[in-house]
């Protein structure tokens, strides 16, 4: 490669909450640097990963659960997923063809339309579907966006995806650009409490609202390269701390030891995790340390 250049191709992953753009994306590069729950919108930050094909590299980034031109949303999110679709050189706006009709998915494409930004749409979670009802649905947006690029896929099954992924290094314009490095995401503090969160989300009651607070307080690398990590959950109610503890502590155990052998599996190293739990009003002011008085598993 001239003057360390390789040819990229910018991807952003959109889509409503639910229409499984994180498993989409942990999917795409084979890894998991996305979190994936029941609950909706647990994509609160872009994240970013490659995937290298010769001399082409396609930079794939997930966003949170919105549309940016949809009203009522986390302003937060909204920054996020507005910013990723007119940064990048393609959209995989994603859509659940079990849940989402023809009206939802036209208005959509006409928002990218309308601001000149390149649209291919994924017609997700076809899984779910019968043949017959697949088939009607399929035919239906087709008709109704026939000028537009559309493939049916299944994010988690893994159907469709080489076609897609195909397609992009096969028919988009590639620029020169240095090659995506990808950090040691075994020592990232925003990486780690992500996947915390995942199993907080995965393992508490719906009453609890899915935007908790969770930093990284120390992460240390071993000389015998295992990672200990100690991470702080910060909760607005007292009466939210019994429920993510649990009868005995045994739903705070439960977490901390799937997260662990998550992180185990993910990069073939030895985890030491250390979860603390503090009531905080306001969250956004958070700056202290987990400590022993906190310790819960």
């Amino acid at each position: 490669m001239l003057n360390n250049k390789i040819k990229t191709l910018k991807v952003g992953i959109l889509g409503e909450p639910n229409t499984g753009k994180s498993t989409l994306f942990n999917t795409l590069i084979k890894k998991k640097l996305s979190i994936v729950t029941r609950k909706a919108q647990t994509t609160i930050k872009k994240n970013s990963a490659v995937l290298v094909k010769n001399n082409k590299q396609i930079i794939f980034t997930d966003t949170p659960g919105v549309i940016p031109f949809k009203k009522n949303i986390n302003r937060a999110m909204f920054k996020e997923a507005s910013n990723v679709a007119f940064e990048v050189n393609v959209i995989l706006l994603l859509f659940n063809i079990k849940k989402d009709n023809v009206k939802k998915i036209k208005e959509a494409v006409e928002y990218y339309d309308k601001n000149k930004i390149d649209v291919i749409l994924l017609l997700n979670k076809i899984d779910l579907l019968d043949a017959e009802t697949f088939y009607k649905k399929v035919s239906l947006v087709k008709l109704e966006l026939e000028n537009k690029i559309i493939f049916s896929i299944s994010g988690k099954k893994y159907i469709g995806i080489d076609q897609f992924i195909n397609y992009l290094y096969r028919n988009k314009k590639f620029t020169n650009d240095k090659p995506f490095s990808q950090k040691d995401l075994s020592t990232d503090a925003n990486y780690l409490t992500e996947i915390v969160r995942e199993k907080v989300l995965e393992n508490i009651h719906d009453e609890i609202p899915f935007n908790l607070k969770f930093t990284a307080d120390k992460v240390l690398l071993n000389k015998d390269k295992s990672v200990t990590v100690h991470i702080t959950i910060y909760v607005k109610k007292l009466s939210y701390k019994p429920i993510i503890i649990g009868k005995k502590a045994e739903n705070i155990k439960k977490i901390s030891i799937l997260a662990r052998k998550d992180l185990e599996e993910i990069f073939n190293k030895k985890f030491h995790l250390f979860l603390y739990l503090k009531v905080i009003k306001n969250s956004s002011k958070v700056k202290n340390r987990g400590n022993g008085n906190d310790y819960l598993g």
